[in-house]
């Protein structure tokens, strides 16, 4: 099968996909917040959203696994799509606020 679990091939494609997708998402989120603050503070900048980030992340992965395991994939699912909506909505409102 070639997309079986056993298959090292499909999981080093995985990886590669998954880092190349944090190398530009990162850096283009990492490259805006400079725009945004005093150069005196730009450590203090990106050291607060490495924390906030990685906080949501864990939160939120804890949740989605709650979900999926006390109710099923399909709620689970169902929560990260209308996140996902919520954060689209919000960067449209950024954007349109900020006119990056």
């Amino acid at each position: 099968m070639a997309f079986s679990a056993d298959n090292y091939a499909y999981a080093f494609v995985l990886a590669a996909v998954f880092g190349l997708y944090l190398g530009i998402s990162e850096t283009v989120q990492r490259a805006v917040i400079p725009k945004y603050v005093s150069p005196e503070l730009r450590g203090t900048a990106n050291g607060l959203y490495s924390l906030v980030s990685g906080v949501c992340f864990f939160v939120s992965n804890i949740t989605f696994g709650f979900l999926w395991d006390t109710y099923g994939v399909n709620l689970a699912a169902l929560y990260s799509l209308c996140l996902s909506l919520i954060a689209i909505i919000g960067m449209a409102i950024f954007i349109k606020k900020y006119k990056l």
